[in-house]
C-alpha cells in the first residue's frame, strides 16, 4: 500500500498523521535525527491526540531518520516544518522525489512555495512534484513532542483549503488525470474532521492572504504579551487591539488588490472572531519562543514587509513587530 510520508512533526505534522493514521492510511514520520528516532520509539511510536476533553493514543507508525540513506521514493509527502525550515528539511529528501510525487506545503505565512521552486527545482530539465499548498485552520497546540491538543477546526466548515501552486509547464488542473486528483490529496479529502476542500489556485491565494493576517495580527502580538490568544483583547484589550488594528491597516494597503470586497474592518472583524474561537490556543510563534526556537515571522509579518517595500506601502508596524520578534530571539541563552 502507498504510503504518506510527514516532514515536520510538530503540532500539524503529529495532527495529519494522527487523523491519517486513524483512518488506517500508511504514514511514516521522517525524523531529523538518530535522537529523535530513539524517543519516538520510546513512546512506542505513537502520538497522543487530546481534543474535546477526550484523549486517544494512535499507534503503529513508521519512522525513519531523513539521512539514513534510504532513496526508496516518495510518492505522498506532507511538509509541516515551519516556513523558515522547509527549505533545508525538503533538500535532503528531494533526491527521493520526482515529478510523478505529490507535496502538500501546510506552514504559517507566504513565500515558501517560491523559494522552493527556485532554490530546488529552477533548472528547465528538472520537472518538479507537484506542489499542493494548504491553509490550515485547525488551531492545534503540541503538549510534548507527539502529544498534541485539537482546541478548534474540527467543526469548521472552512477549516482546511488545499490549492495547486501553478508552475510553468506543468498541469494546473489539480490533476494527473481530470477526474483523479492526486492519491493525498483524494486520501486528506475523504477525511470528515479535518474539513478540507480542494479550490482553484486563484480562490486559495485570496484565502492566503486572509490566514496571513489573522498569522500576522494574533501571533506576535500573542506572543510579545506572552499569553495565549485570548490575552489579545481579554477585558477588551485596548493595546492589543489597537496594535492588531495597526497590522492589519498596513496588510490592507499592500494587499487590497488580491482581496476584492474586504475593508479593514471587515478584516478586522475577521481576526477578532477567530482570535476569540481559538482564544485558548498558544500560537506558533509563543510555542518557538518558549522553546527558544526561530519564529516564522519573516514569512508572516517579514512577508508583508517584502510587498511593502517593492510597492513603497508604509509597513512601519509591521516592520516594528518583526524587530522585536528578532529581537526576543536574540535574548535567547
Amino acid at each position: 500500500m502507498p504510503g504518506i510520508h510527514i516532514l515536520g512533526t510538530g503540532a500539524i505534522g503529529c495532527h495529519l498523521g494522527a487523523i491519517l493514521k486513524s483512518h488506517k492510511n500508511k504514514v511514516t514520520l521522517l525524523l531529523r535525527s538518530k535522537s529523535h528516532f530513539e524517543d519516538f520509539k520510546n513512546k512506542q511510536s505513537s502520538i497522543t491526540y487530546h481534543c474535546q476533553g477526550k484523549s486517544k493514543v494512535i499507534t503503529d507508525f513508521d519512522a525513519n531518520v531523513v539521512d539514513d540513506g534510504n532513496m526508496e521514493p516518495i510518492d505522498s509527502l506532507i511538509i509541516a516544518t515551519k516556513a523558515n525550515h522547509t527549505f533545508d528539511a525538503l533538500n535532503r529528501v528531494s533526491s527521493r522525489l520526482s515529478s510523478k510525487s505529490t507535496i502538500l506545503l501546510l506552514q504559517n505565512g507566504m513565500g515558501v512555495a517560491e523559494e522552493l521552486v527556485e532554490n530546488l527545482w529552477s533548472s528547465q530539465n528538472t520537472m518538479p512534484p507537484t506542489i499542493l499548498v494548504g491553509v490550515n485552520r485547525h488551531a492545534v497546540e503540541r503538549i510534548e513532542p507527539y502529544s498534541i491538543c485539537h482546541h478548534s477546526g474540527y467543526n469548521d466548515p472552512d477549516a482546511l483549503r488545499i490549492g495547486q501552486f501553478p508552475i510553468q509547464g506543468q498541469s494546473s488542473s489539480l490533476v494527473k488525470t481530470v477526474n483523479q486528483p492526486p492519491e493525498l490529496l483524494q486520501k486528506i479529502l475523504g477525511i470528515p474532521e479535518l474539513q478540507a476542500k480542494q479550490v482553484s489556485w486563484e480562490e486559495l491565494r485570496i484565502k492566503m492572504y486572509k490566514k496571513l493576517i489573522v498569522n500576522a495580527c494574533i501571533n506576535p502580538v500573542a506572543s510579545l504579551l506572552m499569553s495565549k490568544n485570548i490575552g489579545v483583547i481579554k477585558h477588551g484589550n485596548p493595546g492589543g487591539i489597537a496594535m492588531m488594528r495597526a497590522i492589519c491597516e498596513e496588510a490592507y494597503d499592500v494587499l487590497k488588490d488580491g482581496l476584492p470586497g474586504e475593508t479593514v474592518d471587515s478584516l478586522l472583524d475577521m481576526v477578532l472572531a477567530i482570535n476569540k474561537e481559538a482564544g485558548e490556543n498558544v500560537c506558533s510563534t509563543l510555542q518557538d519562543i518558549r522553546a527558544k526556537r526561530l519564529t516564522e515571522i519573516d514569512y508572516i509579518n517579514g512577508y508583508i514587509c517584502k510587498l511593502g517595500y517593492e510597492k513603497n506601502v508604509n509597513v512601519r508596524s509591521n516592520q516594528a513587530i518583526v524587530n522585536l520578534i528578532h529581537a526576543k530571539e536574540v535574548l535567547y541563552d
